[in-house]
């Protein structure tokens, strides 16, 4: 009467023990690495900040190399001499930076800053990759993606093209003393990470509490001591299927009511 009942408590206790053994979510995943800039409005004089964020701890030695793709205008002249004016492509690669051992998680890393927007530059979207190899060259072990857009008001003419395909360009309201809604270009299906930075610190990394709730709008779940310390912060988001980042420099988060 008694051997049922202990097989049945058995069972269980064997589940429950192979449940704890399983490896948490973030150790069975790739690891995560975002790309911090400087903001995702660029206007003429600015020059573009790109650091790497590692959200995970990230094993190397791998080689860090940054291109920009942006469109650039060319004239075409037809044979009555009628100029009209065209896009092509054009790209920007920056020599491959030396070996980093391993990224630790919450290190920040520097890969750029010297890709400026001048006067009269071509306004519109500007795609950044970062490739992280296990050397100089060879296959990416991973690749890193962010957008920003450059405008420039005193432009003839407003350019029309695709927007980026992930971009929050900025704060709408607080809906609530912890839930922050976000002016947004989105990914459908999008699954994302964060993290709210003060200079040069990792204040709170955000591992949920983001969500689409709009069509051009994202719900962000802010800490509490975020938004009781005085300041600005940037605030980082990756998408996580695509290794796809946008920042929101320089936020005011409202205190809380």
């Amino acid at each position: 009467m008694r051997t049922r009942p202990r097989v049945v408590v058995s069972a269980a206790v064997l589940v429950v023990a192979l449940g704890w053994a399983a490896p948490p979510p973030s150790e069975a995943q790739s690891p995560v690495v975002a790309l911090r800039t400087n903001g995702g409005i660029m206007r003429p004089g600015d020059c573009l900040r790109l650091e790497l964020l590692a959200l995970d701890y990230l094993a190397g030695p791998l080689s860090p190399q940054v291109t920009y793709r942006y469109n650039t205008p060319v004239v075409i002249r037809d044979k009555e001499g009628t100029e009209t004016t065209s896009t092509r492509a054009a790209e920007v690669q920056r020599p491959a930076g030396p070996e980093v051992d391993a990224f630790n998680r919450l290190q920040l890393h520097l890969l750029d800053d010297t890709f400026c927007f001048g006067q009269g530059g071509f306004p519109g979207r500007y795609d950044v990759e970062v490739a992280l190899r296990p050397g100089a060259s060879g296959t990416p072990y991973m690749t890193l993606r962010t957008c920003v857009l450059f405008e420039d008001p005193d432009a003839p003419a407003k350019t029309s093209g695709p927007g980026c395909g992930f971009l929050v360009r900025g704060l709408t309201r607080a809906e609530s003393d912890d839930q922050l809604l976000f002016d947004a270009d989105l990914p459908s299906g999008g699954f994302y990470r964060g993290a709210i930075l003060r200079g040069g610190t990792v204040e709170a990394v955000l591992e949920a509490g983001i969500s689409q709730t709009g069509t051009h709008e994202l719900s962000v779940l802010v800490p509490a001591s975020s938004r009781s310390a005085a300041g600005v912060v940037d605030l980082v988001l990756v998408e996580q299927s695509g290794l796809v980042s946008s920042t929101v420099s320089r936020l005011s988060l409202p205190p809380i009511r």
